[in-house]
């Protein structure tokens, strides 16, 4: 019996003779030759003719496990001649961005797990648009509250106030907040913050983004309820869960007669805007409140792209929620 020197490999068919399954076959010879797929995808190699010959034991082990992968029916025999040297041309190779299969970078689809190259990118690119507009609606965002910051701390500048004015407020402010100006009323002091109103009513807090403030009624129909108390109303877009657990369209203050003096300045700030879609960056939104899992959630939409928003009352942001 003659000693085996080396191997050749001979194409018997395909598991799947489709379209697909010689698109497979195709894309495992280009990488495993070199050769352009269109080749193999027009001229199938007679059963007769070894596709590859004389090749090293490892080397014919390598290839025919790759062609079984890529469910090739092969047949391997033994020849008594001394393996010939490879030329081995790797092909270009691309790595599947999903599953990371290494594959033929002529490659429509991933061999592995099925997904369109063209099709992932141009998801993945919107993907990354979507993000870049968020991301900017984010800083144009902070650059308001960087102006209301500014504003705020040139109010504190041009007015004299009272050294622990903010001071029965302290725990509820948060990082980077200026406050600057305290009002009193008949139902528990108002101060306004670089960011929100806040108010303590029977020692319970509550905060309001300006965002959330629809309309400012200072005063209604009779503007002077006494000699020394001026009412202040506060119409929200929607109703706002408070933390007595009840939902108020609107809040009301007897405001006195020293506080009644800066009606321009809860004008002015009442009116502030600052919440930006995180899809698009328009601002026309619609706000309206969510029963989630037995909780009132405040939420907006955008009326440009519908995304949907949920509203921080405390951090005073509009985030985005993931598409359901």
């Amino acid at each position: 019996m003659a000693e085996v020197f080396s191997y050749d490999i001979y194409v018997l068919g395909l598991k799947d003779p489709s379209s697909s399954g010689q698109y497979r076959f195709a894309s495992a010879m280009e990488r495993l030759t070199g050769r352009p797929s269109d080749q193999f995808e027009k001229d199938f190699p007679p059963p007769n003719i070894p596709i590859f010959h004389a090749m090293d034991p490892k080397r014919a082990v390598e290839t025919a496990d790759e062609l079984g992968n890529m469910g090739v029916l092969i047949e391997v025999r033994p020849i008594d001649k001394p393996p010939q040297e490879q030329r081995t041309i790797e092909a270009e190779t691309q790595e599947c961005p999903a599953c990371n299969q290494v594959q033929p970078a002529a490659n429509v689809e991933c061999l592995k797990c099925g997904i369109v190259f063209k099709k992932y990118e141009r998801e993945q690119l919107l993907k990354m648009q979507k993000d870049h507009t968020l991301e900017q609606a984010m800083i144009k965002a902070m650059q308001v509250r960087e102006e209301w910051l500014h504003r705020a701390t040139q109010y504190l500048e041009q007015h004299k106030t009272e050294k622990d004015f903010s001071a029965a407020f302290g725990d509820e402010l948060v990082q980077d907040e200026v406050p600057f100006l305290r009002l009193d009323s008949a139902e528990g002091p108002i101060l306004l913050t670089s960011r929100r109103l806040l108010t303590r009513r029977e020692n319970i807090f509550e905060s309001v983004p300006y965002e959330m403030i629809h309309e400012v009624d200072y005063g209604g129909g009779a503007i002077k309820t006494s000699k020394s108390k001026f009412r202040l109303q506060i119409i929200f877009h929607t109703p706002i869960p408070l933390k007595s657990g009840e939902l108020a369209k609107n809040m009301a203050w007897h405001l006195d007669k020293e506080s009644s003096f800066s009606k321009e300045v809860v004008f002015d700030w009442g009116y502030a805007r600052n919440f930006i879609c995180g899809s698009c960056g328009e601002r026309e939104l619609e706000y309206r409140t969510d029963e989630v899992q037995g909780t009132h959630k405040m939420r907006c939409r955008c009326m440009h792209c519908a995304t949907d928003h949920e509203i921080d009352l405390v951090e005073c942001l509009a985030i985005p929620l993931a598409s359901e």
